[in-house]
């Protein structure tokens, strides 16, 4: 269940953008310049173009719609932001450089279609908006496929297969924004495209956008956010020694990682407010019972903020295994160690505490420990 932060982005702007390069004559004029056409109907409206980011909308402008529809934003930034414009059917996503001369030109129908002019990069971010919205597409079609299942927890074979055939998509999806990413020169819109990873999943991948890109884009603050990302995934990527984790368990006592060192461990991250960390939960009691007698055990680290919910939990799933917390939720001290940016999440560390798989569940994590153990 990936934070807030990660949802917003994928809910908010899931629409079709239409765009075309044609290029508008420069104007002498210093700072931003944003001007448009809207259908007649918006006339006396107020408009705003609003930074996006990853704790809300910061407001940069506003602008009054003239009765012919006609508007026109201006004003200084510092650094190319991503920006909207907030229309009644959808947002309006760009590249907003510190120069910029665009033109935005929307249909009058029901449905958002319209013509960005001006820039470069916004004709590069509607080819990635038009790459994610087929992926959302396919992604609202597999949930309708298991919506007809009903309520309730479907059988552990149902699970895995909605979980092979969303992994699938993902990963075509991803494949898709490598590829397109790949080929963009000069362009701040690959580090917009790291908006769709999970970076536990897409750790390779970050890192590459943040090699070819760092040094062009060092002072932008995208890139900057970015590049501290993956130095802190870098600490718990697959192959480094795993930090240690010490925490109270239910009744107050110590417990840490390093105490179960001559094991195979699965530290599993979750909560008891996180339905997929439950949903998964009694495939790991099943690979827990396999394997205990070979040398595997789970630590179990919880982001909950409530001691009874997190021990009831515990109990109703029968996790037979170490627990601790601190029950600072997302302000928990494992977050920032981990880098953990949604859960469940889980780090598998070997008999000498290095880091050997990272989000495995499922048929993934029991394809692993038989690979370790066999039967």
């Amino acid at each position: 269940m990936h934070k807030f932060k990660y949802l917003y982005l994928f809910l908010a702007f899931n629409m079709l953008l239409t765009a075309c390069s044609d290029n508008i004559q420069d104007e002498v004029q210093s700072g931003f310049l944003l001007k448009g056409k809207l259908p007649v109907t918006y006339k006396n409206n107020v408009l705003s173009i609003q930074e996006l980011t990853t704790n809300g909308l910061i407001n940069i402008d506003t602008a009054l719609v003239k009765p012919d529809g006609s508007f026109q934003f201006e004003g200084n930034i510092k650094e190319k932001l991503f920006c909207i414009v907030r229309l009644n059917n959808g947002d309006v996503l760009m590249v907003l450089d510190t120069n910029s001369r665009l033109e935005l030109d929307v249909a009058p129908d029901s449905t958002l279609q319209y013509n960005l002019k001006g820039s470069k990069e916004n004709d590069e971010l509607k080819e990635l908006y038009q790459m994610n919205g087929q992926f959302m597409q396919a992604v609202q079609q597999l949930e309708s496929k298991y919506a007809q299942l009903g309520e309730g927890v479907p059988p552990v074979s149902v699970q895995e297969q909605i979980r092979f055939e969303y992994d699938s998509l993902r990963r075509n999806h991803v494949l898709t924004m490598r590829a397109y990413i790949g080929n963009l020169q000069h362009s701040i819109v690959p580090y917009f495209a790291t908006n769709f990873l999970i970076p536990e999943d897409d750790f390779e991948f970050l890192s590459q956008v943040d090699q070819q890109l760092y040094k062009e884009f060092s002072t932008s603050k995208y890139a900057v956010q970015l590049h501290q990302k993956v130095e802190d995934l870098k600490r718990t990527a697959v192959g480094a020694m795993a930090p240690d984790i010490v925490l109270n368990d239910p009744f107050g006592k110590n417990i840490s990682l390093s105490a179960l060192r001559g094991k195979v461990v699965l530290v599993d991250f979750w909560a008891s407010w996180c339905k997929p960390c439950r949903d998964e939960n009694p495939n790991v009691v099943k690979l827990y019972n396999k394997y205990k007698s070979k040398g595997f055990d789970v630590l179990g680290v919880s982001l909950d903020d409530n001691r009874s919910a997190w021990i009831d939990a515990i109990n109703q799933d029968k996790l037979l295994w170490n627990h601790g917390s601190d029950l600072l939720k997302w302000n928990s001290s494992v977050v920032k160690q981990y880098s953990i940016d949604g859960i469940p999440f889980t780090v598998l560390v070997d008999k000498d505490g290095k880091i050997i798989g990272k989000s495995l569940r499922g048929k993934q994590l029991e394809t692993k420990l038989f690979e370790l153990f066999g039967f």
